[in-house]
């Protein structure tokens, strides 16, 4: 059963207490009031004498308590064994109440704990064992009264028989309500263990979206970021070459026009991530490490000399997720570099495979600008995401400004990186490319 809040909790309760008030409360009392009906009976032949109203009051107050006896068996239980007992000691038993005594025991066994179960059944059995003793004491009563001969033993056989009967009646009710609770308690923990794994997959689902939603936030800036760079590099030197060269205006403007196609295809796959089905994700493959001579070029072209070392020979085919990142990190350090090195600066960028007992793919991207005497304006978040991306991957991005520039290094354990792959090393970049140096 989930858990209840208190308002429906308290709803749920009041609701079986009105049940059984109608159901079984209410059918006793009416059967009470009936043999009640026929005149007044003495309630002190064997017992302490008192009013004849007395009588069906204890009587009552032992019937009511089974109003509750599904919210609150053990206590309903134990009201009525008192009762039950003081109806022994004014001599009003048995009565229509004793047909309260079995629902109580198997409400107690359904519906309590194993201590209460186990309580008062013992409690049934001995007010069945007192039961007997009761008879055998008003057989002695009335052999007295009435005079006629006989011995207490005679009496033995009679009151074993109601006593046994009325264990007996105690204990089959028990074992029901036992087995009831067994199977209650069974869907009950079913029923919270399902609960559990709905409340577990949510949470992930939500773990997922809030995951996926970070990797869009670093792909779109990192697209838009580079992209808008290049374009602005590009305008500010068309506008001048405008006036002074206007041949090369074309190859500027060009430039342009190119760099905004490329984000917006970019943008376009990112989106088609979101709308496609499962199976048609990605009409494009993600850019990996195959694509920096082309990323090179296009920085190149912006007005930012860039040279690029890649030794094919030391770098092994790379799952795609971290081409993807590698490609992203280089990517985010170059832009940083057009944005904030200088208009003097250079770069220089160097992929290889680490001489280390674990294989490792290291980036490292160095500039030559203002380094340090950078201002930062705190409105940044790419070297957050160059560390995350790095992260989900087993690797490590570090960062140092100096007086002569900027640097970046960034390492990927490989077999690490190819575990935390989705595709693992089946989805690997192509090295078509390694080996070139552009100047």
């Amino acid at each position: 059963m989930p858990p209840l809040t208190d308002p429906q909790g308290a709803r749920t309760r009041t609701r079986q207490r009105l049940i059984d008030a109608l159901v079984k409360v209410l059918p006793l009392l009416v059967l009470m009031l009936f043999s009640h009906s026929g005149g007044r009976r003495s309630f002190s032949e064997i017992g302490i004498e008192v009013p004849w109203y007395a009588g069906i009051i204890v009587e009552t107050l032992c019937i009511l308590p089974l109003a509750f006896s599904r919210t609150n068996p053990g206590a309903a239980a134990g009201f009525m064994a008192v009762f039950c007992a003081g109806q022994l000691v004014i001599g009003a038993a048995p009565g229509v109440s004793a047909l309260a005594v079995p629902l109580a025991v198997y409400a107690c066994a359904k519906y309590g704990t194993p201590r209460v179960s186990w309580s008062y059944l013992a409690v049934a059995l001995l007010g069945a064992a007192a039961l007997g003793a009761y008879f055998v004491y008003l057989d002695l009563y009335y052999m007295q009264q009435y005079d006629y001969g006989g011995e207490w033993t005679d009496s033995l056989g009679g009151a074993g028989l109601t006593g046994g009967f009325a264990g007996a009646i105690a204990l089959v009710f028990w074992l029901a309500g036992h087995l009831a609770g067994r199977r209650r308690r069974e869907l009950e923990a079913i029923s919270e263990r399902n609960q559990l794994l709905i409340r577990e997959r949510d949470q992930e689902a939500r773990l997922a979206v809030d995951a996926e939603r970070m990797r869009i936030a670093r792909e779109l800036h990192d697209v838009v970021s580079h992209s808008m760079s290049v374009m602005i590099a590009q305008a500010d030197g068309g506008r001048y070459v405008l006036q002074q060269h206007p041949d090369r205006a074309e190859a500027a403007f060009a430039t342009i026009s190119d760099t905004g196609r490329e984000a917006l295809t970019e943008m376009r796959r990112m989106l088609g991530v979101l709308r496609e089905e499962e199976g048609a994700l990605q009409k494009r493959p993600a850019p990996g490490v195959d694509d920096l001579p082309q990323l090179i070029d296009d920085v190149t072209a912006s007005g930012l000399p860039v040279r690029l070392h890649m030794l094919s020979e030391s770098i092994p085919r790379l799952p795609e997720g971290v081409g993807l990142a590698a490609y992203r990190i280089v990517q985010e350090a170059l832009t940083n570099t057009l944005k904030h090195a200088g208009p003097q600066a250079q770069a220089e960028v160097w992929v290889a495979t680490a001489a280390e007992s674990e294989p490792a793919l290291m980036l490292e991207i160095r500039d030559s600008g203002l380094g340090e005497a950078t201002a930062d304006d705190g409105a940044g978040s790419g070297l957050l995401g160059m560390a995350e991306r790095a992260r989900l991957y087993g690797g490590t991005v570090t960062t140092r400004a100096h007086a002569g520039g900027f640097d970046v290094l960034a390492r990927f354990p490989l077999r690490t990186a190819a575990a935390a792959s989705p595709g693992g090393s089946a989805a690997e970049a192509n090295p078509s490319n390694h080996g070139r140096e552009n100047p």
